[in-house]
């Protein structure tokens, strides 16, 4: 039996916040060893190998979660679909290996630092039996938190006792695998508990019948990625490796924000598809629109306060050496709020329902965006062109999906709980800029704005008695009482 959204969403969150809280803790350290070509050059190779990780997965990730919800009911058809899909990832793994040789003994760049580029390439391995969309399918996300923070912990001693020089770039990329994926070996050991051998007739297996299906979110991914990782590749090739190390640093504090909100999105994918699937079309109505709802309320303070503490952000974290980075992350601080929207039309309603070819579509056009204005924009602004083409892609992306795919979404765009939350945003910006003009050190100045961002922002929405702001005080209240009992 699935758990509640709530439960879900919960236990996601604290994945996502370890995710948040990890980095804090490492990437000033990191930073300040390798600098910026050494953060530049682990990036700009793992945005090589993440294209090659790309073509392995091939969209079985996002297909493999709606497949598995659809029979989680089932453990025989759960079964046959899990092992088929784990047969066939295996062997596209097996192409990508054979791709990281030929780049390998081809491209000049690589060939600089080949050691670091093979075990960068791990990645590929990791996430092939990492079987992570089984347990979002199942929607087990307890597991995945709790498995989230212990390797998140050992990967941090790991940094601290092994990253000692800029000459340990070695150790950096073995913790940028293991830190992020290193927890997939329990994963796939952990399968064990789900799958029922006896039901399985290997001869009646048919891994391919799942490629077709997966070839249309991999269309998706492919580009996706365009405006994703295209970005890193196109600073590393037209610029130089500090670039990338600048635009990293900005996109990932960005990235850490965005986690916030994107817990939500995880959980409510594999559910939408269940309710689906059991025509259960009334109550997904209901849950896409207070996912939205929610979405707008959380993302739009994040994107403001992101805004006005990037410098205090930046310095804190990666030192005076990334200064160039603030500006950068200011302007992709609009993602957090455009992902937010465009992956709930997208992943949690069109996609559900059998639409991807309006998010491909939508997306594609972002990529186009994203792409004509990187190539116009790099030569002269380098970092911060890459940030103006991300942020116009985001925007592209989010206009593009509600123009074309309006009809098929069953939620209200425009409601008046959602201004109280531009109010709350604009009244919370004014406080958080009148802080950033004392004279404060970053660490103290970053605290007092996230305090008081948040009450200036949770009062004015109490104050115009907003929903969400009053069910979210009423579950804080409710908590603080079962706590004084």
């Amino acid at each position: 039996m699935a758990k509640s959204v709530k439960a879900n969403y919960l236990f996601n969150l604290i994945n996502s916040a370890s995710q948040l809280l990890f980095p804090l803790i490492t990437f000033p350290y990191a930073s300040r060893i390798m600098m910026a070509d050494g953060i530049g050059q682990v990036n700009f190779f793992q945005s090589i190998i993440s294209y090659i990780s790309l073509f392995t997965c091939l969209g079985i990730p996002m297909y493999a979660i709606r497949e598995v919800a659809k029979v989680r009911d089932n453990p025989e058809k759960m079964t046959r679909i899990t092992v088929e899909i784990l047969l066939l990832h295996a062997f596209l793994t097996l192409l990508g290996y054979m791709a990281v040789a030929v780049i390998c003994l081809t491209v000049t760049k690589v060939q600089t630092d080949i050691p670091l580029f093979l075990l960068l390439s791990a990645t590929i391995f990791f996430t092939a039996i990492g079987s992570e969309w089984f347990y979002q399918g199942i929607e087990d996300f307890k597991y995945v938190a709790i498995r989230g923070l212990l390797v998140k912990l050992l990967s941090v001693v790991l940094l601290f006792l092994l990253v000692k020089t800029k000459e340990d770039i070695l150790w950096y990329g073995a913790y940028s695998v293991l830190g992020v994926l290193g927890g997939n070996i329990f994963n796939f050991i952990r399968l064990r508990k789900y799958l029922h051998r006896d039901v399985i007739d290997f001869r009646a297996l048919h891994p391919l019948r799942h490629l077709k299906p997966a070839l249309h979110v991999f269309a998706l991914n492919v580009v996706i990625s365009i405006y994703l990782q295209l970005n890193n590749v196109l600073l590393g090739f037209m610029r130089d490796a500090e670039a990338v190390g600048y635009f990293t640093a900005a996109t990932k504090i960005m990235m850490i924000t965005m986690s916030i909100s994107s817990s939500l999105g995880a959980v409510m994918m594999p559910r939408a598809s269940n309710l689906i699937a059991e025509n259960k079309l009334n109550e997904f109505k209901i849950l896409v629109q207070k996912s939205y709802d929610f979405i707008l309320a959380l993302t739009m303070p994040l994107t403001v306060g992101l805004i006005f503490t990037s410098s205090n952000v930046i310095l804190l974290l990666s030192g005076i050496g990334f200064a160039p980075a603030i500006l950068t992350s200011q302007i992709v601080a609009l993602n957090i709020l455009m992902v937010g929207v465009s992956g709930v039309m997208g992943l949690q309603i069109l996609y559900p329902m059998g639409k991807i070819n309006i998010v491909i579509l939508s997306t594609l056009v972002g990529a186009v965006v994203n792409v004509f204005f990187n190539i116009l924009l790099i030569p002269s602004y380098g970092h911060n062109g890459t940030a103006v083409a991300y942020m116009l892609a985001e925007v592209a992306v989010s206009i593009s999906m509600f123009i074309i795919g309006r009809k098929y979404i069953p939620i209200i765009f425009f409601k008046k709980e959602h201004f109280h939350y531009v109010f709350g945003s604009i009244i919370m910006g004014v406080s958080l800029y009148c802080i950033y003009l004392f004279d404060l050190s970053n660490i103290i100045a970053l605290a007092i704005m996230v305090v008081v961002g948040i009450v200036i922002y949770g009062s004015v929405l109490l104050i115009l008695k907003d929903t969400m702001g009053i069910m979210v005080w009423r579950m804080i209240k409710d908590k603080l009482v079962k706590n004084c009992i």
